[in-house]
């Protein structure tokens, strides 16, 4: 199992459409989660990530499956690159 940590207070002036979140963790086959001190939900699951609040606190994802490392470092360039 492999876990990163996103701070997005970083990010506030460039907010990212959770629908690209989603695309992006379904061309994975790990599983991805992502939790909070609110709460969890799997980063694949639409209504899930809906409901989540991803404000507030840091992030941190955590990624169990073959491609874990890959799906790590492509979901944590998505809130690093800039």
């Amino acid at each position: 199992m492999l876990m990163r940590q996103v701070d997005l207070r970083a990010m506030a002036p460039r907010p990212m459409p959770i629908s690209y979140l989603i695309q992006t963790a379904n061309q994975f086959h790990c599983d991805i989660y992502v939790m909070n001190n609110a709460g969890s939900a799997n980063v694949k699951n639409y209504d899930e990530i809906k409901k989540f609040r991803m404000c507030g606190s840091p992030l941190t994802f955590y990624f169990k499956g073959s491609d874990e490392g890959a799906a790590g470092d492509r979901i944590q360039s998505i809130f690093t690159s800039g």
